[in-house]
Formats: structure tokens, sequence, C-alpha cells
């Protein structure tokens, strides 16, 4: 195996020489191949490079393919890179990179660790400075791009002036006017900064302190701890940073000298809690971080507060363990990328950013296992990410982790977002690749569907009264002749804009999903007016589709195509409002209970349950059935919305062939999916 140590321009120069020493003695041991080159010895063309590789303690130029892993220490922004390194990563693994800034780190961690964040504001004029110092006493003023210590302000007030501290060890007493020029000065300047509330945590000698974990993934891949080590400041000052003068004594002896006996329980707490951050803080990017430095405060009680996260972080007195793990990181890139991780065909699950159906990644993960084949999930960020490797998403001992792999074999597409910008770059890298999507993005109109399923004589009959909304007169006509009548987006609107008008007398009853209004018939118009206007909506005939206690209700019935080619429903799920008033089921401000199919038969219709459902089954498959005859692209799931009337009518709602939700069937879905997606592959 060849590792090429890469920098733009020497990397000799760029490294430093005890870094290189250290590759080079563990290189050694676990038995890989290293050379060092620079842009100058990229050939895209040829797809070689011209390096120099290490032969009894001198080195020799040498043109090589490309080789198989590539350790870029020290990189540059993306920006910044030229086209010949970008044609590398194109090609070659790539093992360290850059993460974002200090209040990008600190917003993706708000969520899961809201507690351990010390609160923090964008610097963005001088009174937001002086709010922060209102609220906490005392702030830090920090450049939000990391620079080793430097560039700090402390910020404290003392009577009616204030005390500026820099990290450098100057320190000024200033006036208001003053105070207000240097924070202008600072807003307007090229840097963006933070103001964050400071914590003072100092030893007896009035030194501050916190603790660096250095996190390193090993050969598995996974995050391990590689050191922990205090960082301890001159007294008086209030940075720690070993790059501004900061030293790092041992740290048994540190934590045992402050916290006594707790000292081994606190080490545990430090370490885990670093893995926990270096987890999440690794989650928003389209690649593994190799190594991270997390920066935590101890105070005196034991609680732990998050600083920053380094991706580049200092290690002139461990460049030995660091190299260990570092080469061993790149091995298993190369285990994965050459084939030797993972044997099996592999299904991988596109999924949105925003991505929370954690019951069918586990259901997805079980059914591909069970029918010999491996499974992961991705997001588009991971696909347009340019690298031979995928971040992908894997279950393993029971836990879902991050872990680098080939693409996969079969994708099935969750997102389908096919023909979007933003995600274009995801669908490109994935083309060639057996997909179960192939149909543009967007829900499908309803009136398309209408017009798709129209004429079939199994499904015709269920077609609920309907027509475009082109005019103000024809929307009243319509509601006129067809009575109670609903207002909907021909688009997917999850429930959303839509209400329902009735006449009642001289006037008309307007209900959206909060609100009830009575309209005279010139309001009416203009209503109807601008709605024709502003967007394509629907008018539907009214259906009485509720329970003997008059709440509302539709069904919802889930098609999947199977192995065989045809399509197969996993389930019916009844969706019923738990107010009589709230007409549109599905609106996110109506509160909605489900039950099981099965139970709600008897209780609807009592007696007739048999036949109730081998009319819903039979009218279902047939409209799937149509649809798929009269569809360009090929359909992989489809969600019918039915509505079914005290008499036993059963009319069409909508046809939902886009993002169709599968909460409560899961394990349903996935026994017909998984089969399904490896057929086409598998013949």
């Amino acid at each position: 195996m060849l590792i090429g140590v890469y920098h733009r321009t020497d990397p000799f120069e760029a490294i430093g020489r005890a870094r290189i020493d250290a590759l080079l003695a563990e290189a050694e041991r676990q038995n890989v191949s290293l050379c060092f080159f620079g842009l100058d010895g990229i050939d895209p063309e040829r797809e070689t490079i011209k390096a120099l590789h290490p032969h009894h303690d001198q080195f020799h130029l040498r043109e090589t393919p490309y080789p198989d892993v590539v350790l870029n220490e020290a990189p540059e922004l993306a920006a910044k890179r030229p086209e010949a390194e970008k044609a590398l990563r194109q090609k070659v693994p790539f093992a360290v990179h850059l993460i974002g800034d200090k209040e990008a780190v600190a917003s993706s961690l708000q969520a899961e660790f809201a507690e351990l964040l010390l609160p923090t504001e964008p610097l963005d004029s001088a009174q937001r400075a002086l709010d922060m110092l209102a609220l906490y006493g005392d702030v830090v003023i920090k450049p939000a791009a990391g620079r080793r210590g430097q560039g700090l302000l402390r910020l404290r007030r003392e009577a009616d002036r204030y005390r500026l501290d820099e990290s450098g060890g100057a320190s000024r007493l200033l006036g208001p006017s003053a105070l207000n020029k240097r924070l202008r000065q600072i807003v307007s300047g090229p840097r963006r900064h933070l103001v964050q509330a400071c914590r003072p945590t100092l030893t007896p000698q009035g030194e501050p302190i916190d603790y660096r974990v250095h996190v390193q993934r090993d050969e598995h891949g996974e995050f391990r701890v590689t050191r922990t080590y205090p960082r301890v400041g001159r007294p008086g000052s209030f940075v720690s940073n070993l790059g501004a003068g900061g030293t790092s004594p041992d740290l048994e002896e540190t934590l045992r000298s402050l916290h006594g006996e707790d000292a081994g329980a606190l080490r545990i707490k430090l370490e885990q809690t670093a893995l926990r951050l270096a987890e999440a803080v690794n989650r928003p990017y389209p690649f593994l971080c190799n190594e991270l430095g997390i920066d935590l405060l101890l105070g005196e009680r034991g609680e732990i507060f998050f600083l920053e996260a380094n991706a580049s972080p200092e290690t002139r007195d461990h460049e030995e363990l660091r190299a260990v793990r570092l080469l061993g990181f790149c091995r298993h890139m190369h285990a994965v990328r050459s084939g030797q991780i993972r044997t099996r065909q592999t299904l991988g699950m596109l999924v949105s950013e925003s991505d929370n159906e954690v019951r069918l990644h586990d259901a997805m993960a079980f059914a591909s296992a069970a029918h010999d084949a491996d499974f992961f999930w991705f997001r588009p960020v991971d696909a347009a990410f340019a690298s031979p490797l995928l971040k992908a998403q894997v279950f393993e001992r029971g836990r879902w982790t991050a872990q680098y792999r080939r693409l996969p074999d079969v994708v099935y597409d969750r997102l389908k977002e096919r023909g979007l910008r933003r995600s274009e770059q995801a669908y490109l890298r994935l083309e060639g690749i057996p997909n179960t999507h192939s149909r543009p993005a967007g829900s499908f109109s309803k009136l398309k569907a209408y017009e798709l399923l129209s004429g079939d004589p199994e499904v015709a009959p269920h077609l609920i009264p309907y027509a475009a909304l082109d005019s103000a007169a024809a929307a009243k006509s319509f509601i006129d002749d067809h009575g109670q009548t609903v207002i909907k987006p021909s688009g997917g609107t999850k429930g959303s804009a839509i209400i329902v008008v009735r006449r009642e007398g001289e006037h008309y009853r307007v209900d959206d999903p909060l609100y009830s209004h009575l309209l005279p018939e010139d309001r009416l118009s203009e209503l109807l007016g601008g709605l024709a206007a502003s967007k394509e909506m629907v008018l539907q005939k009214f259906v009485d589709s509720v329970t003997p206690e008059g709440l509302p209700f539709h069904i919802r019935v889930h098609l999947i195509r199977g192995d065989d080619d045809r399509f197969h429903i996993i389930g019916h799920m009844p969706y019923i409002s738990t107010q009589q008033r709230h007409k549109v089921v599905n609106h996110h401000t109506n509160l909605r209970a489900f039950t099981q199919w099965s139970w709600f038969l008897p209780y609807q219709f009592p007696g007739r349950e048999e036949e109730m459902d081998a009319r819903v089954r039979r009218f279902a498959l047939a409209a799937a059935d149509r649809l798929e005859d009269r569809m360009e692209h090929k359909l992989w799931e489809i969600g019918l919305d039915l509505g079914i009337e005290r008499d036993g009518s059963i009319w069409l709602y909508e046809a939902n062939m886009n993002k169709v939700g599968v909460i409560s069937r899961e394990l349903e879905a996935s026994k017909i999916l998984v089969p399904s997606c490896l057929r086409l592959i598998r013949p």
C-alpha cells in the first residue's frame, strides 16, 4: 500500500521534520510505503505523481501511479484548491479535511449538547458585545476561525470603565467612547468575531486551565482517544493554548490536585464527552474527520463545558502516538476502497438532509441482512462530495455510525429530487447505478393524476367530481352545483393551504384549518379570484368521510412494487381527526390519531368488514395498475388517500407518488422493498 504525503508547496517544509520522522517510523512498523509530493508532481492526464520515496535514510524521486490514499497534511480551503489537486481528489481518497468555524460548529451542537455550550453570539455590532457583557459580566471576543489562542480579547466592567485584556498579555482600561471605537474596529475588520460568555476555570495559582482531548479515527474508522492533556496558561492570563505560551503538565497529577479522588472518574467523563462531541461535530460534513482536538472546561463540581473543536490540533508533544492511528485510518480507507471491507452486495438508501426515519433505517438494515446484503443510508451532500469513497451511515454493534463505503450496488431513493439543482451533483455521481426512482422531482399534480386515472371502468367511479380553479365565476358555479367544496393546491401541501366552502343562505361559510369565516358573495368572489390568480388550485366536491361520532378520517393505502414487479399493499392506515371541525385531517395544526385497519373496519362498518376490505383493496390495485400504464416513468411506491362515506362509497382524495411516508409500517415496507431493490441487480 502506498500513502502519498501531500502539500501543494513542499511537504517537508510545510509539515515539519518531527511529524515526518514519526510518520516514517510508524509506516515501517505498519508495513506501508510513504512518498512525498507537491502540486507540481501531479499529472492528471497520465494519473501519475512524481514523488520522493524514502530509501536507507535518503529520498529518491520517482514517478508512480496515483497513491492508494493521500495524506494531505495542512489542507487548504476548497476555494483555493488548484485544478490538478481537484482531479486527484476524484480518483484517490484524501485523509484530512477542514471543518467550519467556531460559530458553525457550535450551531451544529446546539440541539444535542446545549447544556455544554457557553452562550455565544456573532459580534455584528459594538452593542452586541455590550449586551452580552451586561448579561454575563465577563465575556471573551474571539476570531470565528481558529488562531491557536491568538487575537482573543477579554472584556469586563470596572466601575464606570472597561477592562480589555489581550491574549498576548496587554491590558487596558477604557472609557465608554474608547471601547466603542475599539469594538467598531473589530466589527468592521476583515475577520469575523464571536462574543462568548467567559467562565474562568483557574488553578489555585490563578492559572487558566482547560483540557484538550485529541481524538482520531483508528484502523476500523472509529473515533478513539489518542491523548488527553491539560493546558495551563500563565497566571493572570485568560488563555491556555500551547501556541500562546501555555504548558501541558501531567494529566493524572493535575486532576488529582484539583479534584482529589474524583480524578479517575472525571478523566473518563472528559474522554467520553469528547468522543460524543466528535461524532456530533463530524455529523454535518460529507467526509470523516480523521482527527479533532476537543477543548473542554472542567468546573469545580465536575461540570463540563465545550470550548471549541479543532481539525488540526497541536500534536508536537505526541507525534508518535498520532502517527499510529493516522496511518491505521489510511489503511482502513484503502481497505474500503479496494473492496476488502464490504464483500456482499449493498443497498444504499438516499435520504433527505433532515431525514429522521430512524425505524425505517433499522428495518431496512435487518431486512437486508436477511437477504444476504449490506445496507447503509446516505445524504445528497455525501453523494455529491468529490471522492472515490462515500460517507455512509452503517448499522454496527447495535448502533448507527458514520463510515466510509464504496458506492452502493443499488439505490433506494427516498429523496426523490432528481432534476433539482441542489441535488444535481448527487444524482450525477450515482448515475449508472440501478435506482428505484427515475421520475423528475416534485409532487405530482392532482389534476394530472385525475386525468391519468379517468377512463378506467374500475377507477373512474371513485374519482371525486373536480375542476381546475380557473376563475371566480367558474368556482362559484362549481360550489353551487356540488354543494360543500374543498379547494386545495394541485401540488402536494401535506394538508396546508386547504379551505372548505359551503353556502349558508345568502352567504358562504369558508373554513380553513384554524378559522371559520362567513363571507358575502362579493367577498367570496374576491377570495376565489385571488386563489385563481395565485397558483394552480383544484376544486373538489366535499366527501363526508366521518366516524359515527362525526370525526373526519381518511385512509392511506400504501403500495410498493415487489420483487415480482407487481404492486403490493403493505398497509391501510386510518387517520382520524380528533376534532369535528377540522375537516383536513393531515394539517399540522390538527391533532390526529391513527389505528389499525383491522380494528377500524368492524367499528366503522360492522358486519361489512370483509366486503369493505376487498373493495378498498380492489380499487387500490386497479388505481396503481392504471397509473403504471399511463406514467412515463416507472413507479416504486404509491400512497392513495381515500375517503369512505357512511354508505360505503369509496372516493380517491389524491395519489401520492413522491415521498410516501411509512410511519408505523417500516417493517412491512422493508420486507417488500429490500428484495424488490435487490431484484434490480440479481437476475
